[in-house]
C-alpha cells in the first residue's frame, strides 16, 4: 500500500482491508470531524478498521461520522461493529440505499432475487451474502437528492453526487480543497478479480447512470481518484480506467445485439446470459451481476430503439427490433 500512498493529499488515509479474496480500500478523511468512507464486510472492522486506529493512536470514539458508498454487503457489513464500538457515530447513506443497509434479508431479496425466473441463488450463496453483511444496524442520516455538501471543518468539504449506477443509491464523494474523489464502485471496468481468478462481472443497474457517472468524474478532472476495488489512481489512470470502462460495456453491447441477430427466435435474458458467458466471458462467475448488467442493458438498447420485448408462452423476450 505504501505505493499507493504518494497521490493520498493530507487530511485523506487509506485502510487496506481484503476480504474473500477481494481487494478493498477503506478511507478516512481527517477533518475537524473525522469520517470513515465503508465498513466493509462484518469481519473488517476487527480484521482491518480497529487495528488500522489502533496502530495509529485513534479509537472508535475518534470518528464522528461514517459514510457508506452504497448498499452492498462489502460496503456496509461492517456498520454492526462500528456502532457497537461507538453508538455515537452518525451512519449516513442514500435514500434509495439505506433500508438495505437496515434490513440485510430485504438487500438480499430485493437485490440478489430480482430475476428469480433467470437464476436463482443456492442456500450457499443467500448464505455467504447474509454472513459478509453482518447484523442488522441503523442508518442514523439520509442523503436525499442530487448532491448533498457537508462541512467536516478544517478546510474540508464533501460533496455528495448520487450517480444510481452501481446500485440504486451509489454515490460520489468529492473533496474539492484536496482535488480528491472517492468513488466507492463506480469505476466499474472489466469487473473484480479474487485471488483465485474468478471474476465478478462488472455491475451497473441503470447504462444512463452509469455513463453520467463515469462522465462526472472526468468532469471534476481530480488529481487523486480513490476506488474501492481497483487501488488509489492519478487522475491519467482514472482516465484511462473510465475508457476501458466504456469499451468494456459497448463490447457486451455488440455482443448482446449479435447474439440476438443470429438468434433463430426470442431470447430470454438467461439464455442471452448462457449465450455471452459461453462465448465471451467464462472468466466470470455465473451469478446476479451478469444477469443485472445484462438486463440494463437490453434495456437501454431498447430505449434506443435497437431491441424489443415479445411475448411468448406468457413472458417477455428479447429480440432485434
Amino acid at each position: 500500500m505504501s505505493e499507493q500512498k504518494i497521490c493520498l493529499p493530507e487530511g485523506i488515509e487509506v485502510i487496506d482491508a481484503p476480504f474473500g479474496g477481494f481487494p478493498l480500500l477503506l478511507y478516512l478523511l481527517r477533518g475537524k470531524k473525522t469520517v470513515l468512507v465503508d465498513t466493509g464486510v462484518y469481519s473488517t472492522p476487527e480484521e482491518h478498521i480497529l487495528p488500522w486506529l489502533e496502530k495509529h493512536g485513534m479509537t472508535p470514539d475518534d470518528i464522528n461520522q461514517i459514510i457508506i458508498t452504497h448498499g452492498h454487503h462489502d460496503h456496509f457489513g461492517g456498520n454492526f461493529k462500528m456502532y457497537t464500538s461507538n453508538p455515537e457515530i452518525e451512519f449516513m447513506a442514500h435514500e434509495m440505499d439505506y433500508e438495505w443497509m437496515e434490513d440485510h434479508q430485504k438487500h438480499f431479496n430485493e437485490m440478489y432475487l430480482s430475476y428469480t425466473d433467470q437464476w436463482y441463488p443456492d442456500d450457499a450463496y443467500e448464505k455467504a451474502v447474509i454472513d459478509f453483511s453482518g447484523h442488522d444496524s441503523p442508518i442514523t442520516t439520509v442523503i436525499k437528492g442530487k448532491e448533498t455538501v457537508i462541512d467536516i471543518g478544517n478546510g474540508m468539504t464533501i460533496t455528495i453526487y448520487h450517480t444510481g449506477a452501481h446500485s440504486p443509491g451509489e454515490i460520489l464523494l468529492y473533496i474539492k480543497e484536496k482535488d480528491c474523489i472517492i468513488t466507492g464502485d463506480c469505476i466499474q471496468v472489466r469487473g473484480t478479480m479474487n485471488e483465485s481468478g474468478i471474476g465478478t462481472f462488472p455491475l451497473f443497474v441503470n447504462v444512463e447512470h452509469y455513463i453520467d457517472a463515469l462522465n462526472k468524474i472526468k468532469e471534476l478532472n481530480c488529481t487523486c481518484v480513490c476506488t474501492a476495488h481497483t487501488g488509489i489512481l492519478t487522475r491519467e489512470e482514472a482516465n484511462e480506467l473510465i475508457k476501458e470502462s466504456f469499451a468494456f460495456m459497448l463490447t457486451h453491447q455488440e455482443h448482446i445485439i449479435d447474439t440476438l441477430k443470429k438468434a433463430e427466435k426470442p431470447m430470454a435474458l438467461h439464455e442471452i446470459v448462457k449465450e455471452l458467458h459461453g462465448k465471451y466471458y467464462q472468466v466470470y462467475e455465473m451469478a446476479y451481476q451478469i444477469h443485472a448488467t445484462t438486463h440494463a442493458q437490453c434495456q437501454y438498447l431498447k430505449a434506443k430503439g435497437i431491441l424489443k420485448r415479445v411475448p411468448h408462452n406468457g413472458k417477455l423476450l428479447w429480440s432485434i427490433k
